[in-house]
């Protein structure tokens, strides 16, 4: 009663009484995950049945329709990281990420009038094997070794977050004396019993891998292609259920829940606009920057994004598919953060209906400590059951999907990018969609292996979804997506860029774990990440090749951004 008799200062109780919580998920949910399961897999049979080649197992035979191409984008790229960590932000820490759409038109201006037409013009499967031709070989391997870095952090995340909104829906105990063997094997010393959501994280992440590696395996680039459209929609429908909820059980809109954060915690709706100090986590500024530079270094640099317009027919096509892209992330991108607005006027006024210890104080005002949590406990004890388990099956699928997207554009790069040039005269002991196959296994386990890790350390580490970002994977995108920057639009060699893009891997690398390396309470901002590396290594370059001069026969040269602008654009036919 004591979180209560806090609170009532603090925010004005709502015209209605939302029902008091149940208890957790009922047999009817796990039933709809099943039938949700069963769908996907059915899209995986349907699909294999049109794979001959490595054109159609890796690009769909480059038929892909542009709307099913630009859904995909935004599955693929918000994934289930977006879905809980912008609702956890918004509840956590206030509006200030929201600011982020501010720069949408100059991003949306950037990938439609400069990435898209070019790569249209190039025609690959792998987008590094444009660093071979605008630079050498090891250039090549620099970006593909990079892309693999950053998509295995990216999907270890993934498998992380859409495991942890299962174990909050579920809160059962363990049998007392029980021990979780992966809890035990990860640290021999805990031998005392512990929770089931501790224990199912760790058997859910295997659960959850394995499905993806079966998936990617089978189903290939176009059953990744369909899954990420029916997860895309269903993304959609639990934004729409949740906000559909708390309008109709608290009798309570947009307006009131805004006036209910602020009066809790003015942070919340007045954020910073701009501030010279960089240990400022976030402002609308820097906000903006996050997503500016974040949109454009994935649509100009990231295998994951670019195999998808590599899929359709036409530049036309493919500019079609990034708007429906653009436009679907800003709506639902506008949805969760509403979701996090809701959700934390919602537990404000029922603040007994959260788990004893969410609700903390600090100087004076209430705030959720974990509040990447609130979402799916939400899901599994607020909604009506049977509702709850379709949205855990979005949940899941989408971490699967995301996997597979994965899987796939990492199997490619690493077939096209790396395993050649290792072993250039092997025998092939598998056809070509084998070795593909053979291939999404191997990292679908690697990935697995690596999100149990990735778990373990996010559990203990005291940072929100959006906060382990940065030190995951986006560390990574900076350096890789600058490599495509410099070839662009400065006339210099491999030699040039190697020392640019090593330059900048240290930077992003200080960058991101400077708390941690010198144990300071001093954070370089997290929204500048990406945009400090990436520009860093463009200006290193721009320097350096004032003193070391690319011959002017080299061949590189051909594939700069002017020259490939002038070349006609290839059809499916060529």
């Amino acid at each position: 009663m004591t979180r209560t008799t806090n609170l009532v200062n603090v925010i004005v109780v709502a015209t209605r009484t939302a029902p008091a919580p149940r208890d957790g998920l009922q047999w009817i949910d796990f039933l709809a995950v099943g039938i949700y399961l069963l769908v996907t897999m059915g899209i995986v049979i349907w699909s294999s049945r049109r794979q001959t080649t490595t054109n159609e197992f890796f690009l769909g035979g480059r038929r892909m329709p542009w709307m099913a191409v630009g859904l995909s984008v935004l599955a693929t790229l918000m994934s289930s990281i977006s879905y809980m960590g912008v609702p956890g932000e918004m509840i956590k820490n206030g509006v200030a990420m929201f600011a982020q759409y501010l720069a949408l038109p100059f991003s949306m201006s950037v990938v439609l009038f400069v990435w898209v037409p070019f790569f249209m013009r190039l025609k690959f499967t792998s987008a590094y094997e444009y660093l071979e031709r605008r630079f050498d070989a090891q250039t090549r391997i620099i970006g593909s070794m990079l892309f693999l870095l950053l998509r295995l952090g990216w999907m270890s995340m993934v498998t992380y977050v859409g495991s942890l909104a299962l174990t909050q829906m579920v809160g059962t105990l363990i049998p007392a004396g029980m021990i979780d063997p992966i809890a035990n094997w990860l640290d021999p010393t805990a031998a005392t019993p512990i929770m089931l959501r501790a224990s199912f994280l760790y058997w859910i992440i295997v659960a959850v891998g394995l499905s993806a590696t079966v998936y990617g395996s089978v189903g290939g680039f176009r059953a990744a292609i369909w899954n990420d459209v029916l997860q895309s929609l269903m993304l959609f429908g639990g934004t729409v259920v949740t906000l559909g909820y708390v309008v109709w059980t608290t009798g309570t809109g947009p307006m009131e829940w805004w006036r209910i954060a602020a009066e809790n915690s003015s942070s919340h709706t007045k954020p910073i606009l701009f501030s010279f100090d960089p240990t400022v986590r976030m402002t609308v500024f820097t906000a903006a920057m996050l997503n500016f530079f974040w949109t454009i270094c994935t649509h100009g640099s990231d295998q994951v994004v670019l195999q998808r317009y590599f899929s359709t027919a036409s530049l036309k096509l493919a500019r079609r598919s990034y708007i429906v892209a653009a436009v679907t992330d800003v709506t639902i991108g506008v949805l969760l953060a509403l979701c996090g607005l809701a959700l934390l006027s919602f537990y404000l006024q029922h603040p007994t209906y959260l788990p004893e210890g969410t609700f903390v104080t600090e100087s004076g005002q209430t705030v959720v400590k974990h509040g990447d949590k609130v979402l799916p406990h939400f899901f599994a004890h607020q909604l009506p059951a049977g509702i709850g388990g379709v949205i855990l099956a979005v949940l899941l699928c989408d971490a699967m999907q995301t996997l597979v997207s994965g899987v796939n554009s990492i199997s490619a790069v690493f077939a096209g990018d790396l395993y050649g040039r290792l072993r250039p005269h092997r025998k092939p002991l598998l056809s070509d969609v084998g070795f593909a196959r053979f291939l999404s296994v191997v990292v679908g386990l690697i990935v697995t292996a690596l999100a149990i890790s990735v778990a373990y350390m996010a559990q203990h580490s005291g940072r929100n979804i959006i906060d382990l970002m940065a030190p995951a994977f986006n560390m990574f995108l900076g350096p890789l997506a600058s490599l495509f920057l410099i070839g662009m639009f400065l006339k210099c060699d491999g030699r040039v860029v190697k020392i640019a893009v090593a330059c900048s891997v240290v930077i992003s690398f200080f960058w991101s774990y400077w708390q941690i390396l010198f144990g300071t309470s001093y954070q370089p901002t997290i929204t500048l990440t990406t945009a400090v590396p990436y520009l860093a290594s463009f200006i290193i370059a721009a320097v350096i090749s004032r003193f070391v001069r690319s011959p002017a026969d080299n061949p590189g040269l051909e594939y700069t951004w002017a020259v490939v602008m002038r070349r006609p654009i290839p059809t499916n036919a060529d």
